[in-house]
């Protein structure tokens, strides 16, 4: 064998475990993001059939100066929220959630917040590419049993999505980003929120790390709102 074939040889075998790693580390966290999933799904999602339970009216004296909420009524409206939203959990509607079809990219800056908020742990970003884009899979996400997602796209672009009438109960939308980990990956930061109505959303920042072998959202912080 030549040095030439043997170079030639070498270069293909980097190559190949080169693509291989990449396709693992994607692997990776595509994983960890479907083990989280229906952990983020109870933080985000709410039977939009039924609204927060409304907050205790307040008490002014004679002057319309605050001095107290009725916390007797607040109680009673409590326990019909309550008995409403039982009844909801326990019918046979399914409600349906769209989902982005493909992740978000994390920003610069966004991926650094992972840096600042275990400030303590002397974290190193993970360099893998975070450039990409990956389509996710619907079969793959799981959540409460009266959830069932479709395809954002299969949906009217825009505030369109909630203009439309439909022949099933359309709950909400969500989606997520790429995962941003450390060099350990033990610690990551990701983007998520919940749609449900065309000026009624929200959006978090989502720390996680993996703790006794199981990945979980150590804390979500609100940065959008509408």
């Amino acid at each position: 064998m030549t040095f030439r074939q043997a170079f030639v040889i070498i270069s293909i075998f980097l190559l190949f475990s080169s693509c291989e790693k990449t396709q693992t580390n994607l692997e990776f966290e595509q994983s960890v993001a479907y083990e989280i999933f229906p952990a983020l799904m109870d933080e985000l999602h709410y039977d939009t059939r039924l609204g927060p339970p409304p907050p205790p009216a307040p008490i002014y004296d004679a002057n319309e100066n605050l001095i107290g909420y009725d916390t007797i009524m607040a109680e009673r409206t409590m326990t019909e929220w309550q008995m409403q939203l039982a009844g909801f959990k326990a019918d046979s509607v399914k409600l349906v959630i769209a989902v982005d079809d493909s992740t978000r990219l994390l920003k610069k800056e966004e991926r650094e917040e992972l840096l600042k908020y275990f400030s303590d742990k002397n974290l190193i970003l993970d360099t893998s590419n975070q450039t990409k884009n990956y389509k996710i899979k619907l079969n793959r996400l799981k959540a409460d049993p009266k959830l069932k997602f479709k395809y954002r796209s299969e949906f009217p672009a825009g505030s369109e999505i909630w203009s439309e009438e439909y022949d099933f109960n359309l709950s909400g939308t969500t989606g997520f980003s790429r995962i941003q980990f450390d060099t350990t990956k033990s610690y990551g930061i990701l983007h998520s929120g919940f749609g449900c109505g065309k000026l009624c959303g929200t959006g978090f920042r989502i720390f996680i790390k993996k703790e006794n072998g199981k990945w979980i959202i150590e804390k979500m912080i609100l940065i959008e709102i509408a």
